[in-house]
């Protein structure tokens, strides 16, 4: 299928529930820039068409006017429903207020994660062609309160070095600290505002359509266009070391004047390397957290009292706490789960938020009947505290959140009642807040989701799911978005999250309790 490309993007028809699944490729003459597996539904009949549920965009614009080749084995009627467009195709269903989704496709790690010039960007694993994971490429999309977000064109997709898997972003202001190599250094080349990235190019990978035989190696890219297109860099920065090693996270270490890495291995195997020259990597550590797994986040982090120790973050939100001199990290405390529900994961923190550290984390939700699967986190805040004298990670909501609060639309505001409700009559994000006092039980139906606390047990009841909390809480807070549900409690050390089964955007809101609460209801659009 030969294409003269005269609009920015160039769509490709989705189907979210495929016939079957063929490799797709797109030429510019003999130079291949797309490899994937695509979804094709079923051949349109005679003189019929072909029925998706998508538009797919790729960012053409580099090729504007050059006859491009679109190759594969295609149903009928699949080339009449490719198109060309000056914009992204927005789609037509409601989604969460607050909580990053995929405008369709499916969504899983947060990457890149790194803010520039009043802008957080937010790149994650994504596949364009499909609601179940394949194709791993990086979505892309910006905000600056957290809270909105702008959708992209895709940053990067797969090529015969393998699929873009998990990595992370920083700013190119340590330029001047980098040493000189002996070969070129494109890094000291590079403006300070250039933006850097580390990526796994997942060679062999099951979901990469053109790299057999080839390695999980770590790559590099690069923007000089702030975050909004990014150029990826030949070569590998880090070679094969094992079977699945992959998931770089990269900061300056400023008192030993070196860039560090932390990198997954395999199994519960983690390794810290080290390097002056962003080129070359050195193996200072191998650690073994023997119930982690998958996307290292090692960097410092304060108490309220300056005291400052290093957190080694992990992809199941298990979490240590030890002290690291820029080559090896040590240990102090035992594993600590961050959730007390197993739906988040893959979390990662911003490079060069000012002033705190931010955390943002993939929901593991299957969002049934929606062109989209997988959510991400409200953004929180991380910082230490001491809890029966050992330190607490707690994770406080975006303080944007907060202030979004002050302009809020109140649904309700008790001081002193057993029964609250509300009608929420547009789409929006709900926060509640309830201080139980000596109360014992109390319950929430929630636009048709029926969730109770029993104080006693510490039972926490939510969509027919069972979860075991710290009995004797006084104050919960509720978040709830289209589909998904966040808890915190206890200086907010209490943290959990739950898919509601039931995502309608309006509908009731209901409180009950056996005694009088304080309680407290609003929106966030």
């Amino acid at each position: 299928m030969q294409l003269t490309i005269k609009h920015p993007f160039l769509c490709l028809p989705v189907v979210s529930h495929p016939k079957d699944t063929r490799v797709l490729k797109l030429f510019d003459g003999e130079k291949l820039l797309l490899c994937v597996y695509f979804p094709f539904g079923e051949a349109a009949a005679d003189n019929g068409t072909y029925s998706y549920e998508y538009l797919s965009p790729l960012p053409v614009s580099e090729w504007m006017g050059r006859t491009l080749t679109l190759s594969a084995e295609f149903p009928a009627g699949f080339e009449d429903a490719v198109t060309q467009t000056d914009e992204l195709p927005v789609s037509s269903e409601v989604h969460p207020a607050v909580h990053f989704t995929a405008n369709a496709g499916w969504i899983n790690d947060p990457n890149g994660l790194v803010y520039d010039n009043g802008t957080y960007h937010l790149y994650y694993q994504h596949n364009p062609f499909g609601v179940n994971w394949n194709n791993m490429s990086w979505g892309h999309a910006t905000s600056t309160d957290l809270l909105h977000w702008t959708r992209l064109p895709v940053a990067m997709l797969p090529d015969e070095e393998g699929t873009i898997f998990s990595g992370c972003g920083l700013t190119n202001e340590h330029r001047d600290e980098i040493q000189a190599a002996a070969d070129s250094n494109l890094y000291r080349s590079l403006p300070k505002d250039a933006l850097l990235f580390f990526y796994t190019a997942a060679g062999g990978s099951h979901d990469s359509a053109c790299s057999e035989g080839k390695d999980y190696t770590q790559h590099t890219a690069y923007s000089t266009d702030h975050g909004l297109t990014l150029q990826k860099l030949p070569g590998a920065v880090v070679p094969f070391l094992k079977t699945d090693n992959r998931d770089p996270k990269v900061y300056w270490h400023e008192k030993s004047k070196a860039f560090i890495m932390s990198l997954y291995l395999k199994g519960t195997e983690y390794a810290i390397l080290r390097s002056t020259d962003m080129l070359h990597w050195e193996i200072t550590q191998q650690l073994t957290f023997e119930t982690a797994n998958e996307c290292p986040d090692l960097r410092p982090i304060s108490a309220p009292d300056g005291t400052e120790k290093w957190i080694f973050y992990t992809a199941s939100s298990e979490y240590f706490i030890g002290d690291f001199d820029g080559f090896r990290f040590t240990n102090y405390s035992a594993g600590k789960r961050a959730s007390y529900t197993e739906i988040a994961y893959a979390g990662q923190t911003y490079n060069n938020a000012p002033d705190r550290i931010v955390l943002i984390q993939w929901l593991r939700t299957q969002n049934p009947e929606r062109l989209y699967t997988g959510m991400l986190t409200l953004p929180r805040e991380l910082e230490l505290i001491k809890q029966d004298g050992e330190w607490i990670l707690a994770q406080h909501p975006v303080h944007e959140w907060f202030d979004a609060k002050k302009a809020a639309n109140t649904l309700f505001h008790a001081a002193d009642a057993t029964s609250c409700q509300a009608e929420l009559t547009s789409p929006a994000a709900v926060g509640i807040d309830v201080s139980l006092g000596s109360t014992v039980k109390v319950s929430f139906s929630i636009l048709g989701n029926v969730c109770a606390y029993d104080a006693t047990t510490g039972i926490f009841t939510c969509a027919d799911k069972a979860t075991q909390l710290p009995a004797g809480l006084t104050e919960l807070h509720l978040i709830a978005d289209r589909g998904i549900l966040e808890l915190s409690a206890k200086q907010d050390t209490v943290i959990a999250y739950w898919e509601l089964p039931d995502d309608r955007p309006c509908g009731t809101i209901t409180v009950n309790a056996d005694t009088p609460i304080c309680a407290e209801a609003w929106t966030v659009q």
